[in-house]
């Protein structure tokens, strides 16, 4: 196949942008002004055109410097030899000097300009050009520079960016004693730079740019650093995703539970942090009855196992280091957690992302196989060595390829619809490759950071057959019986993360790596092309998706994306005094005024056939934008820094706040309609969700301590007491294996993934996501490391190991794969048992559960004023202040605020008291805290003494177990002797249920 090049708008537009920028936006000037001041009016009125702030002059010192502003994906390359052609055509320039960072990035370009050569010539109607790579060992070659023809020098910055470099030391031969690199100088070429932010990030790279003294210096990028100098044109990621040009962007992420079978340890940051290294983990933290991923906060010296409470981590010891710098933390027993990694189940998520991404794979080529797109997928390595090794010098398939192969034949053969695909007979060794750096002897290893010429084999095995791995392989055919047109799952260490995309790309799985050194942009950046088919040209459409398997689930992901995003200033989060400017805005034209014969103001009269035709399209200007600002910053809805105040933004959504800033945006000078359309703007790019509502604590005072009522109540309830219960091991035993809900009818589960798709929206203020599907897998595995359940058995429910033993043997006799169950999945056997044990535990206790009183009172002066939440605090009416303590009352529903209203109006009732949190009884069930003592007169003489339990219900039954185990508890403790007169009763629902 011969990719086809097509006309993009976009692509002309920047192309534009440059050319009447430097001809002073004179259709008929043909040659560059360099004026400083002729140019910089040009340039702030191409600012203008195109929304863009104005920097400072300082770009134009020494030479002109622009930034052009392309995101991964929609053309970059093309763009600037695009411009170079109209340079060329336009003014008559000949000698361009192309500067990337990367011999990756150097072998792409390479391949445009030879491809692109005829093409470019023929649409821009000009001259072809000669190129050449610049060669330390070819230097002669710069001598193309001194002549009129239209030569164009592609170069990394490594090249001449030192003194040590040969182009920059003293040639006699040939160069007549001169340095090669003023053959260059002597030109006074236009500088092209590729990703700047890497080329001339630091001083030695801005030094050898300046070094070939050019005319002017263009730099195109995705993510620009440098911002002082002027963004000529803009199409950024918003602008790409928005207009169609880029594939809309998938994650699917897997978040595992393993129900705390494995001790899983993820770490998510270090920080310092009041005083001290604090490292952020995920790991399985008891929660109740069950094991739930938790964050954790780990300081040096801690123990994981203490902090979870699971004995699962008791094998880490304490925390030994936590390093900042490197981002790892170490336990007592060595191991590492380096940030990235997912210690515990990451062969879990290998497995499943692996799987879902071949499934995925297999699925899109079925659909658009009959279209001629070829479907491409990459996986980028934590390390080489797990996808190949050496024995004794050769080539073997290490553990990711076995499990690749393994999982593609088990797929592919799972269902008679992939009998369809060209690719079904393929061989699985013949589908998927690597890519690596080699070394001399040509075996494969980890690419390193730095540019060595040992990537290079790597590098240009994939650049020079781009259109064979875009080649679908056809049975019938045997043109496409070649190893790029079978290739399709294309393994990576390093060497493709930047430099190398492919239309085709439409899965990219990143297996977790130490550090994170592949950012989210990198990731997407390879495969963000609108894909093409066997014709070479872009088929536009719903299938352009790429699904990014990441290590992290999808709302980390947006996150993390909209934060990188922010970060390269790609996305706005901040409203500085430019913000509006250039926006535009439909603005009601105003009637005009005219002065009759006697000077008399007169209305013109205005006829329209339209009312649009009142209306007139203005642009806000810088003086406007800043005016609205300050009226932003002064009504409280930006922080002085721009940042949007979340709480005030959702304000906005009332008329009188809207209203308000309105009329003062009018009052300092600005139109009516601007401020509305400005204000509308504000709404929509920031649509933050609602804070949490959090009400201020408020201390709740007391009344009157030595209420006679109050004293005589508080005597008859405040005895402590203990209990006591009386059933035999034996016989727990015996009902947990032969009674009601035995043991052995416990059901096995097993462990289970779930899998998370959701489609990243990008807008210019945020970046979003929305879930599309959710798909949850069981696990079966068989390689769970072996736990002690008998002890952690023993341990949660106070029995001895052989009650638990006995328990278990005697549940296998009745049910022979008992034992068979608990292997599946010994953690929530053990939750679930311990339930089961407990519910036994419970019936035996209720029928032998007695209460004795220790002897011990509750003080009265423990009643003192206590601090709650406002919103949750019912007001005592002040005229019952002598029926109860406190003069608000700790409220935690309807029911009981109501129930509060009726004992102040209830005659009978003659004081109450909302138990304090600390007023608890003992039960084997947890603590029990009631919720009223009430003191009742009847006929006034009679008095009755009331604990009571409010619900929302009068049947116990419809409490659950835990409820109904305590209140039962309750009653049988204020039964004890010593609570003379004392009436426990609940549930209670309303004061009518009270006996009184």
């Amino acid at each position: 196949m011969q990719l086809t090049y097509e006309k993009l708008p976009y692509q002309d537009q920047a192309v534009s942008a440059v050319i009447d920028t430097l001809s002073a936006h004179d259709d008929i000037n043909n040659s560059i002004e360099l004026d400083p001041e002729t140019l910089d009016a040009s340039v702030r009125v191409t600012l203008s055109e195109n929304n863009q702030q104005y920097p400072t002059e300082n770009y134009l010192d020494p030479f002109p410097q622009f930034n052009i502003e392309m995101e991964t994906g929609t053309g970059k390359t093309m763009v600037y030899l695009k411009t170079i052609m109209e340079l060329h055509r336009r003014f008559y320039e000949n000698k361009f000097v192309i500067v990337v960072p990367s011999r990756a990035i150097k072998a792409g370009v390479e391949d445009s300009l030879n491809k692109m050569r005829n093409y470019l010539s023929d649409v821009h109607n000009t001259d072809k050009y000669h190129y050449f790579i610049y060669d330390s060992k070819q230097i002669s070659q710069l001598q193309a520079f001194e002549g009129n023809n239209f030569e164009i020098m592609l170069t990394t910055i490594q090249a001449f960016n030192s003194a040590n470099n040969v182009i920059n030391q003293e040639y006699n031969e040939g160069f007549f004693g001169g340095r090669p690199i003023d053959q260059i100088r002597n030109s006074h070429p236009i500088v092209i730079i590729d990703e700047p932010q890497s080329v001339d990030g630091a001083d030695a790279g801005k030094k050898a740019i300046a070094d070939l003294n050019p005319k002017l210096v263009l730099r195109y990028s995705a993510t620009h650093k440098d911002k002082q100098y002027p963004l000529l044109f803009e199409f950024g990621p918003v602008q790409a995703y928005n207009a169609g040009m880029v594939k809309h962007i998938e994650t699917l992420g897997t978040e595992i539970d393993t129900d705390g079978n494995l001790p899983v340890v993820e770490l998510k940051s270090v920080e310092f942090k009041n005083g001290s290294l604090q490292a952020k983990v995920v790991a399985y933290k008891a929660a109740e009855d069950d094991f739930d991923k938790k964050q954790i906060i780990l300081k040096s010296g801690d123990l994981l196992s203490e902090k979870t409470k699971n004995t699962r981590y008791f094998p880490l010891g304490k925390i030994t280091e936590i390093n900042s710098l490197e981002q790892f933390i170490e336990f007592e027993n060595g191991q590492r957690i380096e940030i990235g990694t997912i210690e515990g189940e990451n062969e879990i998520w290998l497995n499943t992302q692996l799987r879902s991404l071949i499934k995925d794979h297999l699925d899109r080529e079925l659909k658009l196989q009959d279209k001629g797109i070829k479907v491409l997928s990459l996986i980028f390595l934590d390390s080489v060595s797990n996808y190949r090794v050496y024995k004794d010098g050769v080539p073997e398939n290490g553990e990711y390829a076995k499990l690749f192969e393994k999982l593609y034949d088990e797929i592919l053969h799972s269902n008679p619809k992939y009998e369809k695909l060209n690719n079904y007979q393929v061989p699985v060794s013949e589908v998927h490759d690597g890519y690596f750096a080699m070394d001399k002897k040509g075996i494969i290893k980890d690419s390193k950071n730095k540019e060595t010429n040992d990537d290079e084999t790597a590098f240009q095995v994939i650049m020079q057959d781009k259109e064979g791995l875009l080649t679908q392989y056809v049975p019938e055919n045997p043109s496409t019986n070649t190893k790029a047109a079978k290739l399709r799952f294309i393994f990576s260490h390093s060497a493709l993360k930047e430099g190398w995309d492919n239309p085709n790309v439409f899965q990219i799985l990143t297996i977790a790596t130490p550090k994170n050194d592949l950012t989210r942009r990198q990731k997407i950046g390879r495969g963000l092309r609108i894909a093409v088919d066997q014709n070479g040209q872009r088929v536009y459409g719903d299938h352009n998706v790429v699904t990014i398997y990441a290590n992290e689930t999808f709302e980390e992901f947006a996150n993390g994306l909209q934060d990188e995003y922010v970060a390269s200033g790609l996305l706005t989060n901040k409203i500085d005094a430019n913000f509006f400017a250039g926006t535009l805005v439909d603005k009601t034209q105003p009637a005009q005024i005219i002065i009759d014969e006697n000077g008399i103001e007169q209305p013109e009269l205005i006829v329209l056939d339209d009312q649009d035709h009142a209306k007139q399209t203005v642009k806000v200007s810088t003086e406007e934008s800043a005016k609205f600002v300050t009226v932003l910053q002064q009504t409280n809805i930006i922080k002085e820094d721009g940042a949007p105040k979340i709480k005030e933004i959702k304000s906005l959504k009332s008329k009188e706040k809207q209203n308000a800033i309105i009329k003062n945006a009018v009052n300092s000078g600005i139109d009516e309609d601007i401020a509305i359309s400005l204000l509308n703007q504000i709404s929509i790019r920031f649509n933050l969700p609602e804070p949490t509502n959090r009400k201020q604590r408020k201390t709740v005072e007391i009344t009157d301590k030595n209420n006679q009522y109050l004293k005589d109540l508080w005597d008859k309830i405040a005895h402590k007491v203990n209990y006591r219960v009386q059933f035999s091991e034996s016989e727990l035993i015996d009902d947990v294996v032969k009674g009601d809900n035995p043991l052995s009818s416990i059901r096995d589960s097993q462990m289970s993934t779930v899998q998370t798709r959701a489609r990243i929206k990008l807008a210019n203020a945020k970046v979003d996501n929305v879930v599309t599907t959710q798909n949850t897998q069981h696990l079966s595995w068989d390689n769970l490391p072996i736990q002690d359940i008998t002890r952690q058995m023993a341990d949660k429910l106070g029995l001895t190991r052989q009650a638990i033993i006995k328990m278990i043997l005697k549940s296998q006799e009745i049910d022979d794969q008992f034992i068979s169950k608990i292997k599946q999945n010994p953690a929530l056997f053990v939750r679930r048992a311990v339930v089961n044990i407990q519910n036994h535990q419970r019936k035996l206790l209720n029928k032998s559960l007695v209460y004795v009183q220790s002897g011990e009172l509750w003080s009265k002066d423990q009643l003192r004023p206590y601090e709650a939440s406002d919103d949750t605090l019912w007001q005592v009416p002040d005229q019952a202040f002598i029926k109860t303590l406190y003069k608000q009352i700790a409220v935690q529903s309807k029911e009981e605020s109501q129930f509060a209203e009726s004992l102040v109006k209830e005659e009978k009732i003659k004081y109450f008291l909302k138990l304090p949190n600390w007023f608890k009884i003992p039960t084997p069930f947890g603590n029990y805290n009631p919720d009223w003592a009430i003191l009742a007169e009847s006929n006034q003489t009679e008095r009755l003494y009331f604990v009571v339990d409010t619900k929302s219900t009068r049947e116990a039954s419809d409490l659950n177990q835990h409820e109904q185990d305590r209140i039962n508890a309750g009653k049988r403790a204020f039964d004890s002797e010593n609570f003379e007169n004392v009436i426990f009763d609940a549930p209670v629902k309303v004061i009518g249920d009270l006996r009184i």
